[in-house]
């Protein structure tokens, strides 16, 4: 992912965090199992901060700070969710007909 945004940089912000939407949003499709929830939020986290550094990187001098790419861009990238739960409930613990049983 690095050397991908790194390659991105020549074509602007809006194809990098294209890319790293789409990127983001296959890893939580084949990663995102129960149990998984904390290390999905990291790798979301490291991502963003690959995206800060080459977003940073296109010029001389600084275009982002901190408090700038969090209210900007941060909501834009997906958030760390279970997709595929490997525990559901079974079908004979569900609540179906009267409570008054």
């Amino acid at each position: 992912m690095n050397e991908r945004l790194r390659g991105l940089r020549t074509q602007g912000g809006a194809a990098m965090l294209a890319y790293l939407v789409r990127h983001l949003r296959g890893h939580l499709q084949y990663y995102g199992v129960s149990g998984n929830g904390r290390a999905l939020a990291s790798y979301i986290h490291f991502a963003g901060g690959l995206l800060f550094k080459w977003l940073n990187r296109r010029s001389q001098r600084r275009s982002l700070t901190w408090k700038r790419f969090s209210a900007a861009i941060r909501p834009l990238l997906p958030r760390a969710r279970i997709i595929h739960d490997l525990y559901p409930v079974p079908w004979w613990m569900t609540q179906a007909g009267s409570r008054m049983v």
